[in-house]
């Protein structure tokens, strides 16, 4: 049996591979990969395979440095590894 938030993980993943790449299902992948309060504390932009994200301060910004690899892990389960390639924090 498997744990309900890798089933789940997998139907969002089916679910988002049918729909066109968009700023908006990359904002979607974002708030899913990181939670209400940090998306509400940064603003992206995708382009080419990187995401941009400004943070609003400095603690804000250390948190997604931090976590800059599980969220990037995250985000190409969602998305797919060539969607984003990497993350920017400006």
């Amino acid at each position: 049996m498997e744990p309900l938030s890798t089933t789940e993980s997998a139907a969002l993943r089916r679910v988002l591979e049918a729909q066109p790449t968009t700023p908006a299902k990359i904002a979607f992948a974002w708030r899913m990969s990181v939670g209400p309060a940090l998306d509400r504390a940064t603003k992206t932009e995708w382009r080419d395979g990187v995401l941009r994200v400004r943070a609003d301060g400095d603690a804000w910004k250390r948190e997604v440095r931090v976590a800059r690899s599980m969220l990037l892990r995250r985000m190409q389960d969602l998305l797919g590894a060539e969607v984003v390639a990497r993350i920017v924090i400006e």
